[in-house]
């Protein structure tokens, strides 16, 4: 889609490395365009629209309970904070996937997702006294459960050297069934992801614990992709809904593919039936102040400000760690 509106440019102009920090309503309460950031010139820009198409990702790098992410350093949640502050009703926002194996070791893997192919090809889950504890084709949440359990209620989890706890991945195990060379020729990308570490995972096997993967809850949407508030449609993670409380595998694909043509072709209807050409009254910001003073009234102080661009990633035990060694 990114190279495709380049080739179009002269009908589609495209900001660059300019994220959306609020929605912009008119006098109806119709969405009219949104409010962008330049984070190199440090620059606002008010962009008016007929309609407006929310497809932020999920929120995974807000570490939900202290957990790493396989999410992108951009999901942090800033679409369902836009789109809840203009007044967008949400569905399943309590519901997150965790993908049973994310890698714990080394340190510059953390999070990063394991295939469930490493188990189709027979690799094991194994504990610290070497035994298997559950079987490995569970769904996700089963899976991440069971990891879970066998870390911190049994205490038979792996410890890594800065403090993070996990389990072996038995990846040998695909070489012992399959035949020498197997790891390399059906998982190359795995295979260069740990080598490059000086670690040979069909001699050696991974180390790795559940990890934020996907956000099943989002903005409530109708099979148009349309949200609660006119001229506002979204699809993909953002939205909620679609996959219930728990994603099948291959899905989130389906998702986009589906929902985002919806969204786009409904959108472009919206348009076309002139109920975005004109905006009713001055754009306002109006309803982001209401919200402001439903945080005053309730208490909150000096919320987490979006876009969070590189948010902390270091659990705290693990920093307080590193700085007792340095001291």
């Amino acid at each position: 889609m990114r190279d495709e509106a380049r080739n179009r440019s002269e009908d589609i102009k495209v900001l660059e490395f300019s994220p959306a920090v609020e929605l912009l309503l008119d006098a109806e309460g119709r969405c009219a365009g949104a409010i962008l950031y330049n984070l190199e010139t440090k620059e606002y820009y008010i962009v008016k629209a007929k309609a407006v198409v929310m497809a932020t990702g999920g929120f995974g790098r807000l570490h939900i309970q202290g957990f790493p992410t396989t999410n992108h350093y951009g999901a942090t949640a800033d679409g369902i904070v836009m789109a809840y502050r203009a007044g967008v009703k949400m569905k399943d926002l309590d519901s997150t996937q965790y993908h049973p194996t994310g890698v714990v070791y080394p340190e510059q893997n953390v999070g990063l997702l394991i295939t469930e192919k490493v188990r189709g090809l027979g690799s094991q889950l194994i504990n610290i006294d070497g035994e298997e504890f559950c079987f490995p084709l569970e769904p996700r949440d089963i899976e991440s459960s069971c990891i879970i359990k066998e870390c911190l209620e049994k205490g038979k989890g792996i410890m890594t050297p800065i403090g993070r706890v996990g389990v072996w991945l038995d990846s040998p195990m695909i070489e012992a069934l399959h035949g020498e060379g197997t790891v390399r020729k059906e998982l190359p990308a795995k295979y260069i992801q740990f080598k490059r570490y000086g670690i040979d995972i069909s001699k050696e096997p991974m180390l790795v614990y559940p990890t934020l993967h996907y956000q099943n809850g989002g903005l409530q949407i109708n099979a148009n992709g349309e949200t609660t508030v006119p001229g506002l449609y979204s699809a993909g993670e953002v939205t909620g809904g679609v996959h219930g409380r728990n994603r099948l595998m291959g899905n989130s694909l389906l998702d986009i593919l589906v929902f985002g043509r919806r969204a786009g072709m409904n959108a472009a209807e919206y348009i076309k039936a002139g109920k975005g050409q004109k905006a009713k009254g001055k754009l306002t910001l109006e309803h982001v102040e209401k919200f402001e003073k439903e945080l005053k009234a309730a208490g909150v102080k000096e919320p987490v400000v979006g876009p969070m661009i590189l948010p902390e990633y270091t659990p705290d035990h693990v920093k307080e760690r590193r700085w007792v060694e340095t001291a």
